[in-house]
């Protein structure tokens, strides 16, 4: 994964892996807010699934570092030169909250044309962008949101940002691709109080998901105070998507809801043409298998970091982690061809070994610490004792007192 932009360089270097030349990765342009660059960063590192490469196009508070100039600059370096290198260098496009007026009429047209065309898939969220007309207007104005199922013009056209409780309603038609429906049991319905960013579905456009907010009536898609909240449609060759909120957070992320992530992939893996899991519960504890095992190895490789700089040998450690790396090539290239049962097999063995190296690692770091330790007992207790002898021999021993005479006047 390649990640442009210096507040989010970090992320890569925490825990590296080797990428799986040669398997059917899905190869993601992520573009959004700098400040949640970042945050999809970690989010797309943590899918065994996708290579991505990811580009700031909007400033943010949270990310003083990229201005305006910045994001030009990052633009002009990092986005693809051409249509013919957008095509062959990505599958899929996701717009997290862009500022529109960073691209040039030529980059939104590549996009729109590389979906209508060559059968990219997209994403786009919150929308319009925004609830801020800002970001809104130039997104409905430009030839790509023409891409999406989301009618931005009628959108903008009407007062779009409230605020209220949610409810969030899968769609149970099972004449739609099986994305959502899966979850339906286990999604939590209500979402809570948020800014509700309306969305109006395009004719032809398909609605996956609907937010109940009980109030606002003129929204009625189908009913009033409904609205879509997932909408998909096809678009030329290419399948796109237009979600209410945001990305990878909220509904789709990990904290509200425990399978959003799984859905999210779920939009990615429909778009590009990959057949959806049947077990989607299975596959929810794999991916969770894989995180383990980049968690386990962060930690041994920043135990080795520390434990080098007294000058223990960590060589053994390092042949074991690129033995595992390995392993866990092995365990994705079946994740990516869908040998999910293997791939559980493999990556299950991986992170019992690396348990265990886990251990040894702990117990390297001990005994390179040994001296440290000794040395630190031995100051404590040569002060300590010197402390003591000290004050005996001042206060008890008295070695070193001497009477003070007197002088007598007559």
């Amino acid at each position: 994964m390649r990640i442009i932009g210096p507040s989010i360089l970090v992320i890569l270097l925490l825990v590296s892996f080797p990428i799986a030349r040669g398997t059917d990765m899905l190869e993601v342009l992520c573009t959004g807010s700098a400040g949640s660059m970042s945050f999809m960063a970690a989010v797309l590192r943590r899918e065994p699934m996708t290579d991505a490469v990811i580009i700031p196009t909007r400033v943010s508070s949270r990310a003083i570092d990229v201005t305006h100039e910045v994001v030009k600059r990052y633009m002009r370096l990092y986005f693809p030169r051409s249509y013919g290198d957008l095509v062959d260098d990505y599958e899929f496009l996701i717009l997290r909250g862009i500022d529109s007026t960073f691209f040039t009429s030529n980059q939104m047209e590549w996009m729109r044309r590389s979906i209508e065309e060559d059968g990219l898939g997209a994403l786009q969220d919150r929308s319009v962008m925004s609830s801020l007309t800002s970001y809104s207007l130039p997104w409905a104005e430009s030839v790509l949101s023409e891409a999406f199922p989301n009618d931005a013009d009628s959108v903008v056209s009407v007062d779009y940002s409230r605020h209220g409780p949610m409810n969030i309603v899968i769609n149970d038609d099972r004449t739609l691709p099986g994305v959502l429906r899966p979850y339906a049991e286990v999604f939590p319905y209500h979402i809570g109080s948020n800014g509700l960013t309306m969305m109006i579905p395009k004719a032809g456009s398909r609605e996956f998901s609907w937010c109940k907010c009980g109030s606002y009536a003129e929204f009625a898609y189908p009913e009033p105070g409904t609205f879509p909240h997932t909408l998909g449609w096809r678009y030329g060759e290419g399948y796109t998507w237009s979600i209410m909120d945001y990305s990878a957070q909220g509904f789709w992320g990990g904290n509200q809801n425990p399978y959003g992530l799984d859905a999210y992939w779920g939009l990615l893996m429909y778009s590009t043409g990959r057949a959806l899991p049947d077990d989607v519960f299975m596959i929810h504890e794999l991916r969770a298998r894989f995180h383990d095992y980049a968690e386990v190895k962060g930690f041994i490789l920043s135990l080795m970091d520390f434990v080098d700089r007294f000058g223990a040998n960590t060589r053994s450690l390092a042949m074991s982690l690129k033995g595992m790396d390995g392993e866990w090539v092995r365990a994705r290239e079946s994740y990516l061809n869908q040998e999910y049962e293997t791939s559980w097999s493999i990556i299950g063995e991986v992170l019992d070994r690396v348990s265990s190296l886990r251990a040894d690692a702990l117990e390297i770091k001990d005994r390179a610490l040994t001296w440290i330790y000794m040395v630190e007992w031995l100051v404590v207790s040569g002060t300590n004792l010197m402390a003591a002898f000290a004050v005996w021999s001042l206060m008890v021993r008295r070695r070193l007192y001497k009477s003070v005479g007197t002088t007598r006047l007559d």
